[in-house]
């Protein structure tokens, strides 16, 4: 006979499904922010989009500072994260300009490679290993960006290079982050590189300058709050489990990539983007698993591992 599941059981599969369920939102928020800035492209350069998304991600934080004081935003790494907000601010620039210029699934499975290149960034600069089991993983993450670009079996699009640039960038942002996190507070990293960007994509966009009307602005608006909303329910999902765990459920971006642009835009990947796409995710789930068995206390891995 078999015996009831227990209490703890229960509680494990609820809590991991509420996980899942912020992650799937948190996906839709960032695909969301994504079609907007799709959306508005032709009409403002993507210096100007980033400039106004970062301001109104930095003025989310204005109430909060209002509430406890500036206390979070102290810091003995103050050039630091200078320069993870230069990376920051690189890596949506680039990633606006993608989507100014190839389908919005086709730069959202491309953009699956990002944990590829923070593995590779970690060795070289944080000292970190890599063995024999995640080089493979690598490859076939490498086969899988690929696959979705195809050179020489199609015309590869310039906003590919685009999307790689982002996806390089956006992983020296996460690698500042994990080596200020040693000091700082996730709320101390998090809130000085809202800030700091945003002068420096507004440098950039006075060479581009073109005042938005208001529908524009508002359009700009909406970004800045889907993507807070976005980072809200990550940072929630990952109180409930853990990331290797979630990292599978971010196939999910390609398919409201898919859904908003196929009833938004006309648009739908074809069969290689979903080949590749999966490829990338199979080999970044099998990353992020090892790097969570690693760091867990216990038996040494593997050096296969």
């Amino acid at each position: 006979m078999n015996q009831p599941a227990s209490s703890h059981g229960i509680a494990l599969s609820t809590t991991y499904l509420l996980a899942a369920g912020l992650t799937i939102f948190s996906n839709l928020f960032f695909i969301s922010s994504h079609g907007i800035v799709r959306h508005i492209g032709p009409e403002l350069h993507p210096f100007e989009i980033a400039f106004f998304s970062n301001l109104f991600s930095a003025l989310f934080y204005i109430p909060w500072f209002f509430k406890i004081g500036l206390t979070p935003l102290k810091t003995t790494k103050l050039p630091l994260h200078i320069v993870r907000a230069c990376f920051n601010a690189g890596a949506l620039i680039t990633w606006y300009t993608a989507l100014s210029l190839v389908p919005l699934a086709d730069a959202v499975a491309l953009g699956l490679i990002g944990p590829l290149f923070v593995t590779v960034g970690a060795m070289l600069f944080l000292g970190e290993k890599i063995r024999q089991r995640r080089w493979i993983a690598l490859g076939v993450g490498i086969i899988g960006a690929l696959v979705i670009i195809r050179p020489g079996f199609a015309v590869v699009s310039i906003g590919f290079i685009f999307v790689i640039l982002s996806a390089a960038s956006s992983a020296g942002t996460k690698l500042f982050a994990k080596y200020l996190s040693r000091t700082d507070s996730a709320v101390t990293c998090s809130a000085l590189v809202a800030i700091l960007q945003t002068p420096i994509s507004f440098c950039l966009a006075l060479f581009v300058w073109r005042t938005p009307n208001l529908e524009q602005l508002a359009w700009l608006a909406g970004t800045g709050v889907f993507v807070a909303m976005a980072h809200l329910t990550m940072v929630q999902a990952f109180k409930y489990s853990e990331v290797s765990a979630l990292e599978p459920l971010v196939f999910t971006r390609l398919i409201w990539a898919a859904l908003i642009g196929f009833f938004v835009f006309s648009e739908f990947p074809g069969l290689w983007t979903w080949i590749g796409a999966a490829i990338i995710v199979s080999a970044s789930t099998y990353i992020a698993h090892r790097e969570s068995r690693l760091n867990k206390p216990g038996p040494s891995p593997s050096p296969l591992s």
